[in-house]
């Protein structure tokens, strides 16, 4: 079943909520947006994301009706007896989500922005771009609507190493971002969530820093500092929607155990199509130019999952998927993806990104 956007929440299941819960009924979403929160989701600390009330003890996702993991912000599930590996691999991760975690937000001016192009020779299933690297699957739909609009995408990853390349020391940041996301390959607009991995060098001085986020671009990438991530940790990241303009995304740090739910809204103008569903690792846009991208070495996606709103599979193996090799600003290969069965990719970097 489709989760669908929850504005009123029956007496009846009201009636199975803490009263701590229900006392939060009462806010409302920051000027900026008129219409009062849903009974079940909670304000947070930046205009227009919400977050869902905290599921009573002992509440087991895995036993939960559709209705009640919309209602407490877990996921959508998929199909159990259709998709076994799928239901298999969210499971593990609603297992794994023992702490449910108030997002605290930071707006950045860091952008996730849809695929850009390289001019090159290219096919059907390769291609080049500027920013992304990694797979790309296609649902055919042109507009937003209830069959071939992709509905959710899930994937594991190892959040990686951030570092320079060797033998660099620039004086300034580099990033990476791994993410999940729906939209961006020849739309305006990108659903997405995953964690950012950056390194700096000054002289002696090295940093490093890693954090999850979520972004519907053209807003910029929302950092979410309550929930964090270390080298080595195993992110599971599902992002997801109920209408062209309302979409959420849920992550749990598997070694922590550690979770949030988010939900936030499209950018004016940018309504969701879902014609294209991605598994990425790019170097991000900042102050209107592309970043250096971190030589993060390797990076491991496993039990990678598209749904359609008919719930059409996609996986990085499916027929007709666009396999996409980054590019630095001198147009040489810096990130590419290898296919590892139907549902994992393994990134690594090479030339000045290595």
């Amino acid at each position: 079943m489709k989760y669908q956007n929850l504005s009123l929440v029956s007496a009846a299941v009201l009636l199975v909520l803490p009263l701590s819960s229900i006392n939060a009924f009462a806010q409302f979403q920051a000027p900026a947006v008129a219409a009062p929160l849903a009974p079940n989701r909670m304000a947070t600390n930046l205009p227009g994301a919400t977050t869902a009330i905290a599921a009573p003890q002992g509440f087991n996702p895995i036993e939960a009706s559709d209705a009640q993991l919309a209602i407490y912000g877990f996921p959508p599930r998929p199909d159990a007896s259709l998709e076994p590996k799928a239901y298999a691999t969210w499971s593990r991760a609603m297992m794994a989500s023992k702490t449910k975690v108030t997002p605290v937000l930071e707006q950045t001016n860091i952008f996730h922005g849809p695929k850009r192009p390289a001019p090159g020779k290219a096919s059907q299933s390769t291609g080049t771009s500027y920013n992304w690297s990694g797979i790309v699957d296609f649902s055919g739909a042109t507009y937003y609507n209830n069959t071939s609009t992709f509905y959710y995408i899930i994937s594991e990853y190892v959040v990686p190493v951030a570092r320079q390349a060797f033998g660099a020391c620039t004086g300034t940041w580099d990033y990476s971002s791994s993410w999940v996301g729906i939209d961006g390959d020849g739309t305006s607009d990108v659903l997405q969530a995953g964690t950012e991995s950056d390194a700096y060098c000054s002289g002696s001085t090295t940093a490093t820093y890693y954090s999850a986020w979520y972004e519907w671009y053209p807003y910029g990438e929302v950092r979410v500092s309550t929930v964090p991530v270390y080298p080595g940790d195993d992110i599971f990241v599902e992002v997801w929607h109920t209408s062209s303009t309302q979409g959420y995304a849920y992550l749990v740090n598997k070694n922590t155990g550690q979770y949030f739910d988010i939900g936030f809204t499209a950018y004016p103008g940018y309504p969701l199509v879902g014609n294209s569903a991605e598994w990425v690792v790019e170097r991000p846009g900042i102050s209107g130019g592309l970043a250096t991208l971190t030589n993060y070495i390797t990076d491991y996606f496993a039990e990678c999952y598209a749904y359609t709103e008919n719930y059409t599979l996609y996986e990085p193996g499916s027929a007709g998927a666009l396999f996409l090799t980054m590019l630095d600003n001198s147009s040489n290969a810096i990130s590419y993806p290898t296919l590892l069965g139907p549902t994992g990719i393994w990134f690594n970097d090479e030339g000045s990104a290595y």
